[in-house]
C-alpha cells in the first residue's frame, strides 16, 4: 500500500468521531493485543501510519488496547483501522483470511453477486470441512469479500499458503462446469494476500479510507447492497451486524485444518474430491430451492 493515498470519497455520511464512538467497542475485539495500522486523512490526501513516536523519540508499533486509544487516533484524522493477522509478539498466524475480489465485469454484471455468493459459499464450506466452523464473510469496503476465521493457536504461514492452494483448487473444480463461472470466473481473484503478504486486514466495521464504506459482516452475499455498508446504515443495524460477527469471537481448533493441509501437501488428491462433493451437493440443493434474481441497483459501487 502506498504511503500517500488519494481517496475516492472525501467524507463519510457520519462524522468519524461519532461513528467510531458507536462501533468502537465492537472493533476492539479485533484490535486488542495486535499491531495496528491506521490510515489518517487530512483534506484530500491520506497517509498510512504503522508506528508512533514515543516521548523518548523511539518509534514503536501501534497497539490499541482500549476504545479511548482508538478515538485518540480518530481525533488525529484516523479514518481506516487495520489489525495484524497475528498477536503482537508472535510470528505465526491465528487469523485465517481468504480474499474474494471481483473486477469491474463482475460488479457490473446482473449476475455478478450470484457468482460472488457461490464463491464465498464454496470457501466457507471448505473452511467448515477443515474444522473452521466458526467463520464469517466481511465486505472489504471496496470490491470484494473476505472469509475470516480465528484459530485457537498460531499456525505457520507456509501451512496457510498451502491452504490457499487447496481453496483455489477446490473452488475451481467445484465451479468449472457452471456457465456463470465460465463466463465471469476469470474476473474474480481468490487468494491469500491479505493474510500472507499484507499480514494486516481491515477490522470489521472500519471505514475504508477510499470509499468511506464500512467493512461490514454479510449474512448472505447475494443480498448485499453497498447502501447497507454506508456508515449511517451500519449504526442503525449494529445489533444485527453484531450477531453476524459473533462466530468470529469463538476460536477454532486447528487439528482438522492441519490434517487437511498435510493431506494436500502429501499429494492426497482425495481431499479435493471430498470437498468438491460437499460443495456441489450444498450448492445444487440451494439452487434447486431458490429462484435467484438480482437487482442491478444492488451492484452499484
Amino acid at each position: 500500500m502506498p504511503k500517500k493515498l488519494i481517496p475516492m470519497v472525501l467524507k463519510p455520511s457520519v462524522r468519524p468521531i461519532k461513528y467510531y464512538d458507536i462501533v468502537g467497542d465492537l472493533m476492539m475485539k479485533f484490535l486488542s493485543g495486535r499491531k495496528a495500522a491506521v490510515i489518517r486523512q487530512v483534506g484530500d490526501s491520506a497517509m498510512l501510519m504503522t508506528r508512533v513516536k514515543h516521548e523518548d523519540g523511539s518509534k514503536l508499533p501501534i497497539i490499541l488496547s482500549t476504545k479511548d486509544e482508538l478515538i485518540k487516533y480518530v481525533k488525529l484524522g484516523g479514518v481506516d483501522f487495520m489489525a495484524s493477522v497475528n498477536a503482537a509478539a508472535s510470528r505465526g498466524i491465528d487469523m485465517v483470511i481468504i480474499d474474494i475480489k471481483g473486477g469491474k465485469g463482475v460488479w457490473m454484471s446482473d449476475r455478478g453477486l450470484e457468482l460472488m455468493d457461490l464463491l464465498t459459499t464454496a470457501v466457507r464450506i471448505t473452511f467448515e470441512q477443515l474444522g473452521l466452523v466458526h467463520n464469517a464473510v466481511i465486505f472489504d469496503g471496496m470490491n470484494g469479500f473476505k472469509v475470516i476465521s480465528m484459530l485457537s493457536r498460531e499456525v505457520n504461514p507456509e501451512d496457510l499458503r498451502a491452504l490457499v492452494d487447496v481453496v483455489n483448487e477446490v473452488v475451481h473444480r467445484s465451479m468449472k462446469s457452471m456457465e456463470l463461472y465460465q463466463r465471469l470466473g476469470d474476473d474474480v481473484v481468490i487468494g491469500g494476500n491479505t493474510m500472507l503478504k499484507v499480514r494486516m486486514y481491515r477490522v470489521p466495521l472500519s471505514l475504508h479510507w477510499s470509499t468511506k464504506l464500512s467493512a461490514i459482516p454479510i449474512a448472505r452475499v447475494y443480498d448485499f447492497t453497498t447502501i447497507s455498508a454506508d456508515p449511517s446504515n451500519v449504526i442503525r443495524r449494529l445489533d444485527s451486524m453484531r450477531k453476524v460477527l459473533e462466530p468470529l469471537f469463538t476460536r477454532n481448533p486447528v487439528d482438522a485444518l492441519l490434517d487437511g493441509i498435510r493431506r494436500w501437501v502429501d499429494g492426497d488428491y482425495s481431499l479435493v474430491y471430498q470437498l468438491k462433493g460437499v460443495i456441489r451437493s450444498s450448492i445444487m440443493g440451494a439452487r434447486n430451492t431458490n429462484s435467484l434474481e438480482v437487482d442491478r441497483e444492488n451492484l452499484k459501487t
